[in-house]
């Protein structure tokens, strides 16, 4: 990026109103070519519906300000316009049809009445060649592991000739192997004067992308910062307490708090846990813990590992006479309070005082469409009372009987309770912020006075302010005595919070760490060698 080259993009006072919710306050952003500016900020600080507004979603007329594109206004009336002005958007769940080639998608809008196949397989495989994609032009899409759809997914935005890109938290499922050539594709963009705006909450992917971080908090510019001015680049120990301050508005000192010293009597024991595939794959094999009151038990490895089927078999998810586990094998055994359980469908589990925070908060954890109210309450419809013996919980209800006066009351204690950021607690759930949303499921299980509580990914696309409140949960249950297994892929995350790690290697345990003696490298050597 020269100092002297004009933007690339410019949005200039960029303002949008919702009912009763200034999004935007007159936000302004560059990109110049060959920059990669990362855009930060906690969820529901006005990113997606700036981007939104950038990639033609928003059309003009719903928002005020404007969008210079190489020096010149442009006005947006929808996607199609935003792709013809060089602008293009990966997003965090991609929009792909498995049953098309990779060829069909790289033409998809594109394609005439009559087509000639041999052509469109033949120029798309030279234009993959010619960027550097290891993909094939005839291969379908379905059968691409998630990095392979996410290249498609570029190879498209570059096949219309984009010269603005936007990665929308694009690492959240991709292996280690996949997120590296990731970072590759984009130095490569960088160097050929592409402009990228890059939106993540991994602290790790900011310092080792970015030419410059933009920061948003409450719908406006809260801060900017150079990562190499004058020639000097910056340290992640002289940048990293700035953003985050803009971020939330305030300092974080410690985003791990002190964990409990309070470890009690044994309160589960798995032994001998594996769980193959209708196929005969082996998913976990021959696992054996404890977990004690007020410990948290950390899972660890490589995408793959065998985390969150380890989870799903205890839960009762994948048992072979369950819905979704026929086909599976399922062998081993679980002992809660020393009492052998057979636990057949998630009902059994919360019956027998166990709740799962699920890794997909949007698919599993959450009915999109009904009012966080009724998201919350959802849990106690399986269990046949609820006691209030924890005393976070103090107050719950004595049967799971639904009345409208009290779910209204218990709903809004929880909103409470975790500083939820509504308007009603009619409002639909899908309208909530990651954060928010990852907040009712974690209020909902705790409605059940659980004594077993699973964390699958419990902070994933979370940011780092919402990331400390949750935190702070965690542990503030552990010292009421509750036992957490949780499974994270962030080892800051694990070492942070957890007092042992169990390492996964294809469902295998591979080492057993206390987390106070462990390092990030001992970790990795465990999960990856």
């Amino acid at each position: 990026m020269s100092d002297s080259a004009a933007p690339l993009l410019e949005l200039r006072k960029i303002s949008k109103n919702f009912p009763g919710t200034r999004a935007l306050d007159c936000v302004e952003l560059s990109v110049f070519p060959g920059e990669v500016v990362t855009l930060l900020g906690e969820n529901g600080a006005g990113k997606s519906t700036l981007m939104k507004i950038l990639s033609g979603v928003w059309p003009e007329g719903s928002f005020e300000g404007q969008i210079f594109i190489q020096g010149k206004s442009v006005r947006f009336r929808d996607t199609r316009d935003a792709h013809g002005a060089g602008v293009a958007m990966i997003h965090q769940e991609l929009s792909v049809f498995p049953e098309l080639t990779v060829a069909e998608h790289l033409e998809l809008d594109q394609l005439p009445r009559w087509i000639d196949w041999k052509g469109l397989y033949t120029r798309t495989q030279s234009f993959l060649d010619s960027i550097g994609l290891e993909l094939s032009a005839h291969d379908k899409v379905g059968g691409l592991s998630i990095g392979g759809r996410q290249l498609v997914e570029i190879a498209r935005a570059l096949y219309r000739n984009a010269q603005i890109l936007v990665f929308d938290e694009p690492t959240s499922a991709l292996t280690e192997s996949e997120v590296r050539k990731l970072y590759e594709i984009i130095n490569k963009l960088r160097k050929e004067g592409h402009g990228i705006i890059y939106i993540t909450h991994r602290m790790d992917e900011v310092f080792e992308l970015s030419d410059r971080m933009v920061v948003l908090r409450d719908g406006k510019n809260a801060g900017e910062i150079l990562r190499c001015e004058n020639g000097t680049v910056k340290s992640r120990k002289e940048i990293e307490p700035k953003i985050i301050t803009w971020m939330v508005g305030r300092e974080i000192q410690d985003i791990y708090p002190i964990k409990n010293k309070k470890i009690g009597a044994q309160l589960c024991r798995v032994q001998g846990l594996t769980l193959r595939s209708p196929r005969g794959k082996t998913l976990v094999h021959k696992l054996d813990f404890e977990l004690r009151e007020g410990e948290i038990l950390g899972f660890g490895g490589l995408l793959g590992a065998g985390r969150s089927e380890t989870f799903e078999a205890l839960f009762g998810i994948f048992h072979p006479s369950g819905p979704r586990g026929r086909g599976f094998n399922k062998q081993g055994n679980l002992w809660i309070r020393n009492k052998r359980q057979d636990l057949k469908t998630p009902t059994d589990s919360i019956r027998a005082e166990m709740a799962f925070v699920s890794e997909d908060r949007k698919g599993n954890g959450l009915v999109l469409n009904q009012s966080i109210q009724k998201n919350l309450t959802l849990p106690l419809l399986s269990k046949p009372s609820v006691f209030p013996s924890n005393p976070i919980c103090q107050g719950s209800w004595l049967t799971s009987f639904v009345n409208p006066v009290q779910s209204a009351k218990e709903t809004q204690r929880w909103v409470k309770e975790f500083k939820i950021k509504i308007s009603d607690i009619e409002q639909p759930v899908s309208e909530l912020s990651g954060g928010n949303q990852q907040k009712v499921v974690l209020a909902k299980w705790l409605l059940t006075n659980p004594e077993i509580l699973f964390l699958d990914e419990p902070t994933r696309g979370i940011d780092v302010g919402s990331k400390s409140e949750i935190y702070q949960w965690i542990q503030r249950l552990a010292s009421q005595g509750m036992g957490i297994l949780l499974a994270s892929s962030e080892m800051p995350e694990l070492l942070g919070l957890c007092h042992r790690i169990i390492v996964l290697r294809e469902g295998k345990m591979t080492s057993e760490l206390v987390s106070q003696n462990t390092s990030q490298e001992e970790m990795m050597r465990a999960a990856a060698l």
